[in-house]
C-alpha cells in the first residue's frame, strides 16, 4: 500500500508540474512576419485610435491604425516615432463597421475590393516594410511591398484584458505575407 501511495505522489507531482510549465505557447507574447518564407521578429506594437472629436468632415471616426514592428515604437504629435532599432515593420490603416466608428472592432477585416460593402470593416492600406533604416524616428529607407497590386488577404484583431492577438495573410503572384502578434499596443487617443 506504501508503494502505490508513493507511485501516485510522483504521478500527481509529474501531472501538476508538466500542466504549470511556462513554456505554455498561449502566454508568449510577440510574434512573427513571414514574407516569402523568410521570417521576421515582432516584438512591439502601437495603435492610433478612431477620432471620437467632433470634426469628422476632417477625421474619419472609423479609421485607426496598427503598426507592428521589432523594436519599440512611441507615439508623439499624433503619429509614430520609431526607434533606430527597428528592422522591419507592418502598418495598417484599417476602418470599422459603420456601427462600430469610434472604437477599435474586433472582426476580420478583408482589404477593400471593389463591389464591397464600404459601410463593412475593411483594409485601407498596408505598409509592408523590410531592410528599414530609421533615423530621428522616421523611416528613411528600405524594401517596401506596400505597393503591391492586386493583393489579397485579411487581418483579424481581438482583444482580451488589454492583450491583443492579430493574426494576418496577405499574398499577390508575387509575394506571399503571414503572420501574428499577441501582445499590448502602445496607444493614444485622436
Amino acid at each position: 500500500m506504501k508503494n502505490l501511495i508513493s507511485i501516485f505522489t510522483v504521478l500527481l507531482s509529474t501531472i501538476l508540474l508538466t500542466s504549470c510549465s511556462d513554456n505554455d505557447d498561449s502566454l508568449k507574447l510577440g510574434g512573427k512576419m513571414v514574407i516569402n518564407g523568410v521570417e521576421y521578429p515582432l516584438t512591439q506594437g502601437a495603435i492610433i485610435h478612431n477620432y471620437t472629436g467632433d470634426d469628422t468632415v476632417n477625421n474619419d471616426p472609423r479609421k485607426f491604425y496598427i503598426t507592428l514592428a521589432n523594436g519599440a515604437i512611441g507615439l508623439a504629435d499624433n503619429w509614430y516615432v520609431y526607434s533606430n532599432s527597428i528592422t522591419h515593420l507592418i502598418n495598417f490603416s484599417l476602418l470599422t463597421s459603420l456601427e462600430h466608428q469610434g472604437s477599435v472592432e474586433h472582426t476580420t477585416f478583408p482589404i477593400f475590393s471593389p463591389g464591397m460593402d464600404f459601410n463593412k470593416p475593411f483594409i485601407n492600406n498596408i505598409g509592408i516594410y523590410t531592410n528599414t533604416v530609421i533615423e530621428n524616428g522616421l523611416p528613411v529607407s528600405g524594401d517596401n511591398l506596400s505597393s503591391i497590386n492586386t493583393i489579397t488577404g485579411q487581418v483579424s484583431i481581438s482583444e482580451s484584458n488589454g492583450i491583443y492577438t492579430i493574426v494576418f495573410s496577405f499574398s499577390n503572384a508575387e509575394n506571399t505575407v503571414t503572420g501574428n502578434y499577441r501582445g499590448r499596443l502602445t496607444g493614444i487617443e485622436l
